[in-house]
């Protein structure tokens, strides 16, 4: 049996602005994303970690730069992780985007919606056929050790999705922490869900 560890990336300044900025503009860690990763990696030195890889931009990796030097590796880039491409809705306020066009993020689960290809987003499924992509190739190259993953909210919610059979809705409300771990367990050929949100107890009555 192996883990397969998906983090995602530290409270950064857009989560607390409400802005989307995609893979373009960058948006680091604040000191309070910082100290959410520093306790979720204390959790990670429960288990023997193989390999590390994250999503290039830049609240990611500074997530893994944290993690890796209190676990004592190293992280590799890979871009099947990174951030969904928002296109012209970068830079935009969330609630600006739902009161001007609805609630584009609902649709973008459903995955049936010329709105957003007009915006240029990337689609649902494009997400979950390169986190596949990745997942595939862990098997076969970690074939039995744990590998953590850093990565955004929706190449999350994309695991997720592929591994439980949830209608849009459900997608759309099942909300992923900063620096929740959801964890995968790989035996006799699947992966199975173990965790989703695990965190340090004292978070979950904040938020």
């Amino acid at each position: 049996m192996a883990l397969v560890v998906f983090m995602r990336h530290g409270q950064a300044e857009n989560n607390v602005s409400r802005t989307l900025v995609g893979r373009h503009i960058e948006a680091h860690l604040t000191e309070q994303g910082k100290q959410q990763v520093t306790d979720a990696a204390k959790y990670l030195k429960n288990i023997e970690i193989d390999e590390v890889y994250v999503s290039p931009v830049i609240r990611t990796v500074e997530t893994a730069e944290i993690v890796c030097k209190s676990l004592g590796l190293d992280y590799k880039i890979d871009e099947r992780l990174y951030e969904i491409e928002l296109g012209k809705l970068v830079g935009m306020n969330y609630e600006e985007v739902v009161t001007k066009y609805g609630n584009l993020f609902l649709k973008f689960y459903d995955g049936h919606d010329t709105v957003l290809d007009s915006f240029g987003v990337e689609s649902f499924l494009s997400v979950k056929q390169r986190v596949k992509s990745l997942l595939d190739e862990v098997v076969e190259k970690h074939d039995g050790r744990n590998v953590l993953c850093v990565t955004h909210l929706d190449p999350i919610k994309a695991v997720i999705s592929s591994l439980l059979d949830l209608k849009p809705e459900a997608l759309y409300r099942w909300h992923i922490r900063n620096a929740s771990l959801t964890i995968l367990k790989h035996e006799s050929r699947y992966f199975s869900l173990s965790g989703v949100n695990v965190m340090p107890m004292h978070r979950y009555p904040l938020e």
